[in-house]
Order: structure tokens, then sequence, then C-alpha cells
């Protein structure tokens, strides 16, 4: 693995975090247990790798007073779809 790029691992991490369909700052996903051994950079870069390729959607939010950006991220609806259906037919797989 060449030092801070993320892993297949750790981006399939990320999307099985994704999967329900809520946005998460970079912050609350930093938090994670499997993400939590990665610099934040390892973690921006995985993000904009899947955003870059469609599997995730990033979009910047002001909180706070004076307001602060956050980067925050949500699986792709399409991938939502993708991911529903492959779950389906594991749970139809295993009742046969």
């Amino acid at each position: 693995m060449v030092m801070g790029c993320p892993t297949m691992n750790t981006l399939d991490t990320i999307i099985d975090t994704l999967a329900n369909g809520e946005w998460l700052s970079v912050n609350e996903l930093s938090t994670k247990a499997e993400l939590k051994k990665l610099s934040m950079t390892t973690l921006t870069l995985a993000l904009k790798l899947l955003a870059d390729y469609g599997f995730i959607e990033l979009r910047e939010t002001w909180t706070g007073n004076p307001p602060i950006p956050h980067t925050e991220a949500n699986l792709h609806p399409t991938i939502q779809t993708f991911l529903r259906k492959i779950r389906w037919i594991e749970r139809a797989g295993k009742k046969t």
C-alpha cells in the first residue's frame, strides 16, 4: 500500500457507513471505528475518489456562528438502489 492512499477496505467501509442514506460530515465519518485510524488527508482522498467515480455525493454545509464550512458525504441514490438489490439477492439466496 502506498502511504496515504485509501485501500479497498477503506472504500468499502465508507460505502457501508453511508448506505443508510444519511448525509454525514467528514468529522462524523472519521469517528467510525474502522475509519478512526485514517488521517483526515487519507479519508478526504478516499471521499474524493468515490465522488469522482459517482459512488457518493459531496456537499458543503455551513454551521455555527460565525458559519464554518463542513464537507458532508452521502451515497449516490443509484448506488443505494444497487446495494439494496444486491442485499435482497443475498438474502433470497440464503433462504434456499
